[in-house]
Formats: structure tokens, sequence, C-alpha cells
């Protein structure tokens, strides 16, 4: 069979020699959990399907297309490393797994992950054979709700704005070549009013003789290319092992800014050098541009930006997580700004990374949201701040992302809901502080909105979710918050600001809204509020919305909901096929009103 998605999977990181994994594998599902006792790693007899990676084995693309629940899965598939890979390492990448992997080379152990949205990698050199090898993943992923769900429906069926579960494999696996000097990350943190960019590389060892060479290039034109020794860096307090990270800095000249509107990338080359030769290259690319708040407005590259958002969930009708082609993925994007939009809250998922590198090609801003839990222990603590972490490392160096979301609603925060108990709703609001400050220590060139929609602490914008489906009405739930900050005032009638926090002059945006269903989709589906008989009375009403909020001078952006119809939330701009309702012409007139 031809391998599908057979590009390159990390357009923003990428090396010249690799290896897809996708395509057909064995696959078993273990409803006893017995394979692990059964020494399945070791056997192939228990396979007894087949199932096209890197679909989940719920889509129809898998092959299998079972929505029912089985929490342990296992994959089998055997593959043999090309010749002239001999003497170098083997890294074996997976895209994303959802939720605990657990990977076997040839029978013998080679590591486990666990979170559902972020990728790992693991050196599996040492377990290789000659010839053909064999490579085995048991996968757990069952219904807890203290671990990052998104929106995967926790019920037996879908249900409301809850959807197919998504298991196992959902993004591609590779195999990858590298010397043993090479490149484990590299920072890039653009400085607009310093026209520099500060590159924090980390590499997986130093030898005597370690250099870097950085070329950067603007449209195939040579801008600068600058060689730096990387060879051991101790810390003041340690003699005896280096530095995991070290900087160097490049001036950029007549910097080019991107935005939206001119969505100018610099292609950077790293290379690795031992004793003058490349023993590894990494090509990459950046953005100059620069996020920040002043005097309640968001600013963009030092001047104030309206923002002009759809919400977004990256669901397919047949792939569910996962699209047939990446050209699906630069549809969406390109729709998106076709619509009129300058961004997209990418709801809920971790997004494959050529979602953001076609948001960075081709200009579209994101906010980047964790996927939440669906209740609070420590078990919860642990699993999103992990996998968080993970997430803002993998997508640091975009230039799309400009904020950060690691609560939504306080989904998975109950006690919040609860101010009268303080032990539970102290701990809880600790936890909202704790993702505040951990995702700002990790990355403060970024907004972090602390708990997106209402119940914010500490946080860098005052967002907004009210589905009223009046004009009227949102217009007075407006009125009654700006007279009282701590009103409970917009549906469904919760406080937008924690009580013990004040509001502080942040940007204040209405982040969800809309979500209008149609009569003329018929009567399957679920959306919000009372339906509108045709989809030309659907923009009628998006329209008196979005006038309403563009007349109340404090807001400074908004994020209508949705992109597209997603499974049975039939409240998009297009449907699950991506079909525009309207003519895009007419959505782009009312979302770019002024």
């Amino acid at each position: 069979m031809e391998v599908p998605r057979n590009e390159y999977p990390r357009p923003d990181w990428v090396r010249r020699e690799w290896l897809s994994l996708n395509g057909e594998w064995s696959f078993a599902f273990d409803d006893r959990d017995q394979g692990l006792s059964q020494g399945w790693m070791k056997q192939s007899e228990h396979f007894d399907k087949r199932i096209v990676v890197p679909f989940p084995f719920q889509s129809s693309l898998s092959g299998i297309g079972d929505p029912a629940p089985h929490p342990v899965i296992w994959y089998r598939r055997s593959f043999q490393t090309p010749a002239d890979w001999s003497g170098r390492r083997v890294l074996l990448h997976f895209g994303a797994v959802d939720y605990q992997a657990a990977v076997w080379v040839n029978g013998q152990f080679a590591g486990s992950h666990e979170g559902g949205y972020v990728p790992f990698a693991l050196d599996i050199t040492g377990l290789l054979g000659e010839g053909e090898n064999r490579l085995t993943l048991r996968v757990a992923d069952d219904e807890r709700p203290n671990q990052p769900r998104g929106k995967q429906s926790a019920k037996l069926d879908r249900w409301g704005c809850w959807y197919t579960r998504v298991s196992g494999i959902w993004q591609p696996v590779w195999l990858e070549p590298v010397h043993r000097i090479h490149l484990r990350q590299a920072k890039l943190l653009p400085d607009i009013d310093r026209a520099e960019l500060a590159v924090r590389f980390g590499l997986s060892e130093y030898g005597e003789s370690t250099r870097l060479r950085l070329t950067v290039r603007f449209q195939e034109k040579l801008v600068v290319e600058q060689e730096v020794t990387a060879g051991k860096t101790f810390g003041y307090f340690n003699d005896l092992y280096p530095l995991a990270e070290q900087t160097v800095k490049i001036a950029i000249p007549g910097a080019r800014l991107w935005s939206p509107e001119t969505p100018d990338l610099y292609d950077l080359e790293i290379q690795v050098l031992e004793a003058g030769l490349p023993v590894d290259t990494v090509q990459t690319y950046f953005g100059m541009r620069k996020v920040a708040t002043e005097n309640g407005r968001v600013y963009l590259n030092n001047k104030p930006y309206y923002l002009r958002m759809v919400l977004d969930q990256g669901i397919w009708a047949d792939g569910i997580y996962t699209p047939r082609t990446v050209e699906e993925i630069r549809q969406d994007v390109a729709m998106t700004k076709a619509f009129g939009f300058n961004g997209a809250r990418k709801h809920q998922k971790i997004e494959d990374p050529y979602y953001y590198y076609f948001c960075d090609r081709l200009g579209l801003l994101v906010w980047s949201e964790l996927p939440s839990s669906y209740s609070f222990d420590e078990r919860a603590v642990r699993t999103a701040t992990a996998e968080w972490q993970q997430a803002i490392s993998r997508d640091y160096n975009h230039p799309s992302i400009m904020a950060w979301v690691p609560v939504n609603e306080s989904w998975g925060t109950e006690g919040l809901f609860n101010p009268g108990n303080p032990e539970v709703f102290g701990r809880t609001v600790e936890y909202l502080e704790t993702m505040y400050h951990l995702t700002k220590a990790l990355d403060g060139s970024r907004l972090v909105i602390s708990n997106d929609g209402w119940h914010q602490a500490t946080t860098d914008l005052l967002t907004i979710h009210d589905y009223s489906q009046d004009a009227g009405e949102l217009a007075e739930h407006y009125r009654a918050f700006k007279a009282d900050r701590h009103a409970a005032s917009f549906l469904p009638g919760l406080p937008i600001i924690l009580p013990g926090y004040a509001y502080r002059g942040q940007p204040i945006l209405i982040t969800e809204f809309g979500g209008v269903k149609t009569a003329e989709q018929g009567d399957f589906g679920w959306g919000y509020g009372e339906a509108v008989p045709t989809y030309a009375a659907m923009g009628e009403r998006i329209g008196t919305l979005i006038r309403t909020i563009l007349a109340e001078a404090e807001i400074c952006g908004f994020c209508y909901t949705q992109l597209t119809d997603t499974e049975q939330e039939v409240n998009g701009l297009m449907n699950a096929q991506r079909v525009p309702k309207l003519d895009p012409n007419k959505f782009r007139e009312i979302f770019s009103a002024k």
C-alpha cells in the first residue's frame, strides 16, 4: 500500500535522512489486559487485525473504525534500517501516542512514555539486529478523568460537545540516524527591539572540538553566517558535568517582522561540526515578532492589534484527530484567513506540528491550549503539568503561537465552583496560579490565560465566554460586568474573576460566543440556543453579535465558535467536510467589520 502521511513529520525541525514507519501494522485489542503476562512483545499470533498508522483505531481511515472502549491495544511491525546508517545512532520517533506507551524492539524493552498529545523519541541503536527488526508497542488508554483528555467522550457514546475517543498512535512514526554528537533542541528567541535572535541549544554530548555553524537566509538570500565554539561549559556550582544548554546571539540587521498580514520567515540552518566537518544538520526557521500588553490592549510588534479569532477543534470526519493529508490542514488555515480571521484558538488539542507550520507560513496567530482533565487530584496535577511542559517545549519556536491556555472553563478544577470550602477552593486556586507561573517560567515571551472563560486568577488577558444568541442580551450582560467586575452576569452565570482577585487593567476579549446552529441542516446535531432557519439567517445573527462586541471600546478581540461542524456539534462556519455554509466573502465581510 502507499505509505500515508509520507512527508517529513516535523517541518520545523528537518533532518535529511529518515525512514517513515507509517502504513500497515499488525494490531490487537487486549481487553483482558493479558498481553504483558503472556509476552506478546515476543509473539505474533495474537495480532489478529491490521491497522493503518498513523490513524487511531476508532477512525475509518485506520481500516478498523471501532469506537467502542478498548483500554489496552498492541501494535507490531517489522523494519530494516538502510545499510548506510551503520555506525550512527538510530532514534525512534513517535509524534503522539494516546496515552501510556511501552515500546519493545526485537522483544527487548526500549522505553515508555505517558502523555497523549506530545512526542517522544527513543535511542534504539543497541537493540537493533542485522536485517529485519521487530517493533512492538503496547498502549493503555482508559477513561480515567484525571489525565489530559480534551474533548474525548468519557461516556460510552459521543454526546453534546464531546466526541469520539482517540487511542494509540495518531501522529507519524519514523526512524532517524544521527551522529553521536547531535542537536537535541534549539530554542529560538527573537528580539525585535534589539534586532537579534538568541539561539539556546542543547547537544547530546560535547566533544573537544565541537563547534556550531548557524546560517540565516531570507527568501534564499544569505543574511548572516556565524560559527561558535560549542564545547563543554560549566556552571559556578558544578565542574563535574557540563551545562545542558548554551546560548548564542545573532544580529538580524533590518529585520523583517512577522505578522498575519506579512508572515515573513527567516530560514535557519544549524550545523554541528566536529574537526571542522558537519556531523549533524537541522533545517528550521523563525519569525521576528513580539507580543505584549499595554494600557488594556494587545500589542503585536509594538503596535495595538485587534484579535479576530475563530475556535478550531481540529477534528476530521474520517480520521478524527488525524487528517488524511497535510493539505487538509493547510486548507483549514487558508479558509480561516479567507473568512477574515487573523487568529485561531486551537481548542482542547495539542495539534499536529503541520498546523502550526502552516499558521507560520500563511500568517495566523494561535492560542495553544492544554486538553483538559475532568477531575482534580494529585495525579491530575502531575499528568497535566508534565504534558504541558512537553507541549511548550515542542512548539516554542512557532512565531504564530502568541498565547498559552493551560485551563478552559474550570474543566478539571471543580473546586473553583465551591468558594465556601476554603481547603478545596484554595488548593484549586493554587493549581491555577501554578499553571500560570509555570508557563511563564518556561516562556516569558508569550501571553498566558489562566482559565479561559471565567473563574480567572492571575492572567495576562481577561477572557469571557457567553453564548447569548440575542445581541441585546449580550450587550446587557457586558454592561452589568462593567458596573461590577465580579458580577456573574454572563451565561452560564459564573464570575469572570475569582474572589480575592481584582481586575488590573488587562485586555478584555470575548473568547467564546456565537455557536449558531441552523435548521437548514435538519434536526440532527447539537448547537447553542435556538436554531435559525437558514444559513443566511445564521450570517445575520453572527453579524449582530459581532457589531455588539465591536461597539464596546474596551473589548480588544473576539473568538467565534466555531470553524467547522464537529461530529454532532453542528455550529460551524463550514460543515464537517469543510464546505462553507455561506460564501467566504460574506463571512469575511462579517468578521472583518470595523
